[in-house]
């Protein structure tokens, strides 16, 4: 007879396309995950896969099972809660996040989730790149997480966040205090950016297209507050969230800069797999949901 074991570890196989990152989705070895396929596969008897390497391509066999998994796996998990409540599962959220919220609202939703869900260890994971957090939660090494709002692909579920404000800011003086600054100005100053890959760097730098100017540019790296050290030190200028920086300008090593148009803003989304675990994926983007509200 199959068991659970056997089918998650098949379904998540079939869905992440290797044993390894099925392995790591399911918090156990890759020996482990490999010895529940065998022991699915001496029982199916017809092969779940086109090749025994291959395991990125289902058998016809194999579309059929997965198509049953998906739905019994579903049924499961609302079984578990209705036994429990999704409160008391014990379990490990490994969570990707970006600098801003590593830095603002992240340390109070860490202590909300230790009261509603106190069994479930929250693990994170800081990377800079959205497109690089967005690619973790794809491959299954990543439950979740909390990155600028983006076309998604449909095998991901986002839930809307916090908008966070940018601006512009540069070394105190440089810049009027209480005037408005063109681009063609702001141009004036060479443009400190993160990687190219970076959404606000791309919002930037169509702003600065669609203006007809074209600054020149340094790459800053990718901490905010790195960039925000050169800006004091006065080699550039750029746009960054305010909310990090806003120790800066209160202790007067950095100016905002008013411009005409005003920088950008950033959505942020919570986003996770479609899976039949993503019940508790609802209930935690809406804790992040109300915890980023308020930062």
């Amino acid at each position: 007879m199959l068991t659970i074991k056997q089918l998650e570890a098949f379904y998540w196989v079939a869905r992440l396309g290797t044993v390894d990152r099925a392995a790591n989705k399911l918090h156990i070895t890759q020996s482990a995950a490999t010895k529940r396929l065998q022991e699915l596969d001496a029982i199916v008897v017809e092969p779940v896969f086109e090749s025994r390497r291959n395991k990125s391509k289902l058998s016809a066999k194999g579309q059929e099972l997965f198509a049953l998994c998906k739905d019994l796996l579903e049924s499961v998990a609302h079984l578990e809660e209705l036994q429990s409540s999704t409160r008391s599962v014990a379990r490990i959220l490994q969570i990707g996040m970006t600098e801003l919220v590593a830095t603002t609202w992240f340390p109070r939703f860490v202590g909300k989730m230790k009261d509603i869900y106190p069994n479930v260890l929250v693990q994170p994971e800081l990377v800079h790149l959205s497109v690089e957090l967005r690619a973790k939660v794809l491959e299954g090494s990543l439950d979740m997480a909390f990155i600028p709002d983006a076309e998604m692909p449909k095998a991901l579920t986002r839930v809307e966040l916090n908008s966070v404000p940018f601006a512009w800011f540069c070394a105190p003086g440089i810049f009027p205090a209480d005037t408005p600054v063109t681009l063609q100005q702001l141009s004036e100053s060479a443009v400190i950016e993160q990687d190219e890959r970076s959404i606000i760097t791309q919002l930037c730098r169509r702003l600065f297209s669609e203006a007809g100017v074209e600054p020149r540019r340094l790459f800053g790296g990718s901490s905010v507050l790195a960039m925000a050290g050169l800006i004091e030190a006065g080699i550039g200028i750029s746009c960054l969230p305010e909310s990090i920086v806003s120790n800066y300008v209160s202790t007067g090593r950095l100016q905002m800069v008013r411009t005409r148009p005003p920088a950008p803003s950033l959505r942020y989304c919570a986003i996770f797999m479609n899976n039949p675990q993503s019940r508790i994926g609802y209930s935690v983007a809406e804790i992040a949901r109300q915890c980023s509200a308020s930062a």
